[in-house]
């Protein structure tokens, strides 16, 4: 009998590595910003002189139109690298569930278990999130967290990548995220709540900072409800508390 090759895994450590890793995305970003702020006109043409092997030729952008692209540039990137976590996070998430079925079907002693561990250590390919989403609901009828939210942040990627940034015509994109809000009258703590954008075709996407920082919200949010959704699967399928994997 083939036994999963990979070891027990823990949603702790799953926790602290993918939100230790955002938080490292955030940073760079944050550094980003600071040196943004910092630099002007004379910054950039003496950057520009001084570091050798630069093209010189007439479609150098002057420094007003560089910044602002320069800021398309940062937030496109920056999704591209959030978007790019999330998608290991699902595989690691796949594969906790496939040690969960396994478990339960090997304490049951139900069900085909070389079967069973060849699915948690198969290579799916590079599959997306709406791919990925669907897949965990299919086999494992996992709830889904923020699922419109991170469906819609692929597709704010997707515009990015395929059209340039700019929403194609007859079309529309619409961002759904959770950001921080100012606390309600009368109180003192600040809340996550939802926030919505909407470009229209032929409109180039683009965020403030902080609508950016919401993406990093989002991600946050759904890393940490996402984690609690396979807990809440490991109860449902009927594995014992103390060899589960949290």
């Amino acid at each position: 009998m083939s036994e999963p090759a990979s070891p027990p895994i823990s949603l702790n450590d799953i926790g602290s590595r993918y939100l230790g890793a955002l938080q490292h995305l955030s940073d760079f970003m944050v550094l980003t910003w600071a040196g943004a702020r910092g630099v002007n006109e004379q910054h950039y043409e003496e950057i520009f002189r001084t570091v050798s092997g630069l093209p010189s030729t007439q479609a150098r952008l002057p420094f007003a139109a560089a910044k602002a692209e320069g800021e398309r540039w940062w937030l496109k990137n920056s999704v591209a690298d959030v978007m790019s976590l999330l998608l290991v996070f699902l595989e690691d998430i796949r594969k906790v569930c496939g040690m969960i079925t396994f478990n339960v079907a090997k304490i049951n002693a139900s069900g085909d278990l070389v079967a069973l561990a060849a699915l948690i250590n198969a290579d799916l390919g590079p599959l997306d999130i709406p791919t990925r989403f669907k897949n965990l609901k299919e086999r494992y009828q996992l709830g889904i967290p923020l699922e419109a939210e991170l469906m819609s942040l692929a597709a704010f990627h997707r515009c990015f990548t395929h059209a340039g940034g700019v929403v194609p015509k007859g079309a529309s994109l619409t961002l759904h995220l959770k950001a921080i809000q100012p606390p309600p009258e009368g109180e003192t703590q600040a809340r996550i709540g939802d926030y919505r954008r909407t470009w229209s075709a032929g409109e180039r996407i683009s965020l403030s900072r902080e609508e950016h920082a919401a993406v990093f919200t989002t991600a946050s949010v759904f890393l940490d409800s996402m984690l609690h959704a396979v807990q809440q699967f490991a109860k449902s399928s009927g594995l014992p508390e103390n060899p589960t994997h949290s």
